[in-house]
């Protein structure tokens, strides 16, 4: 859990989101979710339009989540729309992609990446996740990439996902976790936060529970690389000032790892 103030907090978000809309791929690199491989296949890549990978997530939720042809569904922090046109795919003509974002620089981004590749069957809207801007029971599945540590209240994300759901519906989410808690002096930085620090793995766990998600699972999960999480520069700011913290942060970064959460609605 974050020491910012949720407002500060989201101004810091929509900054730094913001800065990576207007700059594209690589201006947020030293991001703890930046890496080498996300998961993506070299041809996947190859069918979404090159603005919208920015390089910012943690993970690839359409390679699990097992998206069907006719289905409708929801990438919360949509950002460039990378898993949107990727799940445009998967679902086809007759299914519905919907990315909300609360950056008006990223949906503008998005938009336009859907205009000028062709993509019909996907939307993107603006809105905060925590206020969903969409029906009751209206998707099938719900996506996420490394969006979910970025918000002050996961369980009040996780009702309105729940809400949005329609019965059975399920979803597929890739985000940051760790074995340990969060380092104080990390907790406290609005820029090491804004970049996306991760929860306690059983904390991240008991979000989805108190939501209403009874059937909620890891279904992988895999080291992350500590050197992405020290490289950020409010975590450098945070070394230099307090040397002594070193060791305690660079053991907590050790401890990182990216892990792919599976949930369903179950009534």
């Amino acid at each position: 859990m974050s020491n910012a103030n949720p407002s500060d907090l989201r101004s810091a978000v929509l900054r730094r989101y913001a800065r990576a809309a207007e700059e594209g791929e690589g201006c947020c690199a030293s991001s703890c979710c930046s890496g080498p491989d996300l998961g993506y296949e070299e041809e996947a890549l190859a069918s979404v339009p090159q603005t919208a990978d920015l390089g910012l997530g943690c993970g690839n939720p359409t390679a699990f989540a097992s998206l069907r042809n006719g289905e409708t569904v929801l990438d919360l922090g949509s950002g460039g729309g990378i898993d949107c046109f990727l799940a445009s795919g998967q679902v086809g003509p007759e299914g519905r992609v919907i990315g909300v974002d609360m950056t008006p620089q990223m949906v503008d981004r998005a938009r336009k990446a859907a205009r000028e590749g062709g993509f019909a069957n996907v939307e993107f809207r603006l809105g905060e996740i925590e206020a969903l801007p969409v029906p009751d029971e209206s998707v099938d599945v719900v996506i996420s990439n490394c969006v979910l540590n970025l918000t002050h209240d996961k369980v009040r994300v996780l009702q309105e996902v729940h809400r949005v759901l329609k019965k059975r519906g399920r979803l597929a989410i890739s985000d940051l976790v760790s074995d340990r808690s969060v380092p104080a002096a990390l907790r406290g930085d609005l820029d090491a936060v804004a970049a996306c620090l991760p929860t306690f793995r059983d904390d991240y766990l008991d979000a989805y529970r108190r939501a209403g998600f009874a059937d909620v699972r890891i279904v992988e999960e895999r080291p992350y690389p500590s050197e992405y999480l020290l490289s950020d520069d409010g975590v450098r700011a945070v070394l230099s000032a307090r040397p002594e913290l070193r060791a305690e942060i660079e053991a907590f970064a050790s401890s990182l790892a990216g892990a792919h959460f599976e949930a369903r609605k179950t009534t």
